[in-house]
Formats: structure tokens, C-alpha cells, sequence
């Protein structure tokens, strides 16, 4: 029993030097996420209603394969050193990040009988379903580079999103207190409010709600001119955690391609035997 344990977390486990069985499931799953999230987009097109049953049994045997390979994953997670064993590994597993990205891909096809009832509930819950995307995050270097980059920069991403919504709110706090008797309606709140600060600082600009008055204009320039640096201050935080990240990969690869040369004449070890 350990040695099939062993095998199948070989097989569901990509790694760099894969077998034959390990590529050909890696292929699988990732085409099942693509169909999958194909299914999910074909499903909302009132024109494939003629395409319903077949659309839903795809979508069936899809989650069920997912949810087998959710339970291999579980059952083999005491393999991965970094898990340990037992019980305790696999706790370790499903609380880990793919884990939960596994999971979350193959809960709302369970809850949809109970939400039948409810028909926002019901299409948030088919439309979450695209969280299956995430999953090739594991048969992709980029998905993993940029989990580890929001992860590093977990302290500065938050801090910002801090500094944004603070500014938001105080732009929205503003607009409201020299609009609102120009324009009761489109101002009525400081909540109301925050929909304009919003687009505006974002500089989406809908144009459904803009100031009239001096000062109003005054304060929209003021948080535009602001909103500029420091909504751009999360893309660069994410910018300079890639560069360091693919630095840091590139060391790695020069050192382990240090580590199997000879170190007397610089060769790869490879050649050096033969």
C-alpha cells in the first residue's frame, strides 16, 4: 500500500524530470481545467440552451475527476516531507494553498442543488467555478512566481491598500461636504459618495457622477493628481518582487549548474565520465 501511495504522488506531483504516466496526467488535467472553464463561459450563452445537457454532464464528469484527484492528492499528501505524516500531513496538505484552490474548484458543483432555490446564489456559485483556473497554477512556473511575489510582499501590498482606501474615503468625505447641496441625488451619502471617489481616483472616469461647483472640481484634481502615484504603487511593489524573484531563480540555476561541473576543469560532470 505505501509503495502505490508512493507512486501515485510521483504521478499526480509535476516535477522536472517527469515519466511518461506523470506528463500524460499533468496533459489531462490541465485540458480538463481549460474545458472546464470553456464549459463555464458556454453555460452563460443563451444560444447553447440546446447544448445544456451535454454542457452539464462534461461539467459532472469533470468534477469528479477533480474531486478523485482532490482525494489521491489527500490521501498521498504524507509523501511530501515538507507535510510529514499521518493525519497531521495531511491537515498540513489541505490547508495549503493549492489545497484550498482544489477544494474551492469542486464545492460549488456540491452546493448548486442547495442554492436552486435562490437564482443570484445559484450564478455566483456556476461562476465561481472559474477558480479552476488557478489550478494550472501548479503545472506553471509564472502562477507559482506570483503567488510567492504577493506572499513576499504580503506587508507592502497591504500597506498601500491601506493608503488607497484611506484616501478614498477622504476624498469621498469631501466631495460630499461641497456637493451635496448642489447636487443631492448624486451626493446623498458620504457612501454614495465613495462610488465617485472610486472611479475617479482609479481614473476610470464613467461620468455618471462629477462635481459642478469650484471647490468640488478643486478636490476631484487633487485626488486625481494623487491617486496617480499611489494606485501605481502596488504595480510596482509586484514589478520589483518579480525582478528580485527571477534574480534569486536565476543564482539558483547557476549555482546548481556550478554544483554538477568538475570543479578542476569546469566541465559537466556528464562529460567528465564519458
Amino acid at each position: 500500500m505505501a509503495s502505490l501511495r508512493r507512486k501515485i504522488h510521483e504521478i499526480l506531483e509535476p516535477g522536472e524530470q517527469a515519466s511518461t504516466w506523470e506528463r500524460w496526467v499533468d496533459a489531462l488535467v490541465i485540458v480538463l481545467i481549460l474545458v472546464s472553464v470553456a464549459v463555464v463561459v458556454l453555460e452563460s450563452m443563451p444560444e447553447m440552451v440546446a447544448w445544456d445537457a451535454a454542457l452539464k454532464v462534461a461539467e459532472a464528469g469533470i468534477v469528479y475527476f477533480f474531486t478523485l484527484e482532490y482525494l489521491l492528492r489527500l490521501w498521498t499528501a504524507p509523501e511530501a516531507r515538507r507535510y510529514g505524516a499521518g493525519w497531521r500531513g495531511r491537515l498540513r496538505y489541505a490547508c495549503s494553498t493549492m489545497a484550498l484552490i482544489d477544494l474551492a474548484a469542486i464545492v460549488p458543483f456540491y452546493l448548486d442543488p442547495l442554492a436552486a432555490g435562490n437564482a443570484v446564489v445559484f450564478r455566483l456559485l456556476r461562476i465561481f467555478r472559474l477558480i479552476r483556473v488557478l489550478k494550472l497554477g501548479r503545472y506553471h512556473d509564472s502562477f507559482s512566481m506570483l503567488i510567492r511575489v504577493v506572499h513576499l510582499r504580503r506587508a507592502e501590498l497591504v500597506a498601500s491598500l491601506v493608503l488607497v482606501l484611506c484616501l478614498v474615503v477622504i476624498a469621498s468625505t469631501m466631495i460630499y461636504a461641497v456637493e451635496h447641496d448642489a447636487q443631492p441625488k448624486a451626493f446623498a451619502s458620504i457612501p454614495a459618495s465613495l462610488w465617485w471617489g472610486i472611479v475617479t481616483m482609479t481614473t476610470v472616469g464613467y461620468g455618471d457622477v462629477y462635481p459642478v461647483t469650484a471647490a468640488g472640481r478643486v478636490i476631484a484634481g487633487i485626488s486625481v493628481l494623487l491617486s496617480v502615484g499611489l494606485f501605481a504603487l502596488p504595480a510596482g511593489l509586484l514589478a520589483s518582487g518579480f525582478s528580485e524573484e527571477l534574480d534569486r531563480r536565476r543564482a539558483r540555476k547557476q549555482e546548481g549548474a556550478k554544483e554538477r561541473c568538475c570543479p578542476h576543469c569546469g566541465k559537466p560532470i556528464e562529460e567528465e565520465e564519458l
